[in-house]
Order: C-alpha cells, then structure tokens, then sequence
C-alpha cells in the first residue's frame, strides 16, 4: 500500500465513529474515502469480488 498522508477529514472521522460507532462518507470519485476509511477500519469486506459472493452473503 502506498504512504498514507494524514487528511483533515481524519480527526472527524475519528471522533464521528468513537461516538456512533458507524458513519457514512461520502464525496466525489478519487478523493480519498476509501483510502482514509481502510485507514481507520478494524476490518473491511470488499463487495465487488464475485467469486467471494457466497461466502460474504
């Protein structure tokens, strides 16, 4: 994985899943959502794989 560089968005998020505990994000397309939630996850199921399509059902 490539260096991560902190975000703005980093602390807020932070302190939005500390207190509910899950959170929408969203933005335009290649603005980092992805990459700055992997960042903060305890654990991510990827969705598009089909050939993991039972086992994630």
């Amino acid at each position: 994985m490539k260096k991560f560089f902190p975000r703005i968005a980093d602390q807020i998020l932070a302190d939005h899943l500390a207190s509910k505990g899950a959170v929408l994000i969203q933005g335009p397309k290649w603005c980092g959502k992805t990459t700055t939630a992997l960042h903060q996850a305890k654990s991510a199921l990827f969705l598009q794989d089909p050939d993991m399509r039972v086992d994630n059902l």
